[in-house]
């Protein structure tokens, strides 16, 4: 297995359905999706084209649904789309084409962002769904599930890499207008 996408859920079918028209074209059998639901029991998640996980209960934060989704990943690389958000037709083509770094940074656009990434992301953000993780770099690192907000950013405090590559073409599309995320509360 190459590449391992997580994606924690909660409460975003719609967006989820936009997400899978784009995102299961692009997968093989080299390619696989891990959805974690948390807490909703979202039926109609299991007929997409993904690995859905559900747990029984809230955990209040994408902390605890990114560990899952980490322990049951068996690519060599990681990455994290969110739920609401989208990506291009060849997110993983472009992906693909620089698994030979440990880590590989995202360009990306929002409603208030147009982010091309020359050499590494902007201090400001610390995301997840803007890097793609040599899961060798990882290890036994984890999310810190009593974080409510900045879980990312403590995540990414932790990896530690030697070799970089930013993809300067927009292939990730952050969708933080969305009433109930959680960046919005």
């Amino acid at each position: 297995m190459l590449l391992s996408i997580i994606t924690p859920y909660y409460k975003t079918l719609d967006y989820t359905k936009e997400l899978a028209k784009i995102l299961e074209p692009q997968l093989n059998d080299k390619i696989e999706w891990i959805i974690v639901d948390d807490g909703c029991n979202e039926k109609e998640l299991d007929k997409l084209k993904a690995k859905v996980i559900h747990l029984p209960t809230n955990s209040g934060n994408a902390s605890k649904p990114r560990n899952i989704g980490l322990d049951k990943a068996k690519g060599k690389y990681i990455a994290f789309i969110d739920s609401d958000d989208l990506i291009t037709f060849d997110y993983i083509e472009e992906i693909l084409k620089h698994l030979k770094y440990d880590i590989i940074f995202l360009s990306w656009k929002s409603y208030k962002h147009n982010v091309i990434v020359y050499g590494e992301p902007p201090k400001w953000n610390c995301s997840v769904w803007c890097r793609v993780y040599k899961k060798e770099i990882i290890g036994k690192t984890r999310f810190r599930e009593d974080l409510k907000i900045a879980e990312d950013w403590a995540f990414n405090q932790e990896i530690k890499y030697e070799t970089s590559y930013a993809i300067e073409k927009q292939i990730y599309f952050y969708n933080c207008k969305r009433k109930g995320s959680l960046t919005r509360r």
